[in-house]
């Protein structure tokens, strides 16, 4: 058990969400009360990462950056999962003496992309722990890791953060005009990371939403000029990472303007995602084929194809060919 703190340390935290989390953790600092290795649990977006950091500069006391006794393990560029070579290198320099004589903090992002051998070796540090090394790895899902390591970490949940509060911090710690904060926290479907990344780069939000309305004109094309807006979404053809990724990215887009158009038929506009293309999104609804009931059921139908695609991308099937047949059957 770590040295505890005095009840009134004030450590520092990110300013949004993740509030349960936190405040175990900051409890958790102040009673000395450490595990050796904890599971953050969740989507993406929703700050992980960013409170990972801050628990290990709190423990560490080191405030102004990356500390050497700070070590990340994450995916290559270019490659589709974190492998054992890159575990055992990661385990030793964990090993080795601290610089800082303070604690030594593994950080493990995407852990769900851990090979079974990498999974076996870092299971297998679990079972020896050693003072003062911390491990924390980040999840999309508990089913990313096995049961043998869940049982020997302790596990934080984190939650989508209300449209309302992410909305109150754009404008009050970034200035944001109302109107743009309001678009932004809707977009952002309790992620605000999502939100700040997109009020931060302009272009890369101009870049999102001109993606959005070619996928909603969809709708209102035929198969030839469907592909061809495709090309101007996705042109990779290989099986890279990046390319998964990227075509996650549009099915996800694409489920949320499906999902829009399903709010929008029932009449609940305040819970629509891109309220900035509402007036694009009432255009695709009027064009999308069916009449009443029908044009609800095939809406629906559409949901499951992306659902499908999403596990077709897990199964390594080409990142093209699910989008293709995906904008074939819209």
């Amino acid at each position: 058990m770590a040295k505890s703190a005095p009840e009134t340390t004030e450590y520092n935290w990110p300013a949004i969400g993740n509030a349960k989390a936190i405040e175990f953790l900051d409890r958790s600092l102040k009673s000395g009360k450490i595990a050796q290795t904890y599971v953050f649990v969740g989507p993406e977006e929703l700050g992980k990462s960013t409170v990972a950091l801050a628990f290990a500069r709190n423990l560490q006391g080191d405030y102004e950056g990356f500390n050497s006794d700070l070590y990340l393990l994450e995916p290559d560029e270019g490659k589709k999962g974190i492998g054992i070579e890159a575990v055992r290198d990661f385990i030793k320099r964990l090993h080795l003496s601290s610089f800082m004589n303070s604690y030594k903090i593994g950080l493990v992002k995407e852990a769900e992309l851990l090979s079974e051998e990498a999974k076996s070796a870092l299971l297998k540090t679990l079972e020896e722990p050693q003072e003062k090394v911390i491990i924390i790895l980040l999840v999309k899902s508990e089913e990313d890791l096995p049961a043998t390591v869940l049982s020997r970490s302790q596990k934080l949940y984190f939650y989508p953060v209300p449209a309302a509060t992410i909305y109150d911090y754009l404008i009050s710690h970034y200035g944001a005009n109302r109107s743009l904060a309001k678009e932004l926290a809707a977009l952002a479907l309790g992620r605000p990371l999502k939100a700040i990344r997109y009020l931060e780069n302009a272009e890369l939000y101009k870049e999102y939403l001109n993606e959005a309305e070619s996928f909603l004109n969809l709708f209102a094309v035929d198969t030839n000029a469907r592909l061809k807006i495709l090309d101007t979404l996705f042109m990779d053809r290989s099986y890279s990472r990046q390319a998964t990724e990227s075509a996650l990215n549009i099915l996800l887009l694409a489920e949320g303007l499906l999902r829009d158009l399903l709010l929008l038929s029932l009449e609940q506009r305040d819970r629509i995602q891109h309220l900035v293309l509402i007036e694009s999104l009432e255009k695709s609804w009027r064009s999308f084929p069916g009449e009443g009931d029908d044009k609800v059921r095939a809406l629906l139908e559409r949901l499951k194809f992306i659902a499908q695609g999403k596990e077709y991308l897990a199964a390594n099937v080409n990142p093209r060919l699910v989008l293709e047949q995906l904008v074939i059957n819209l």
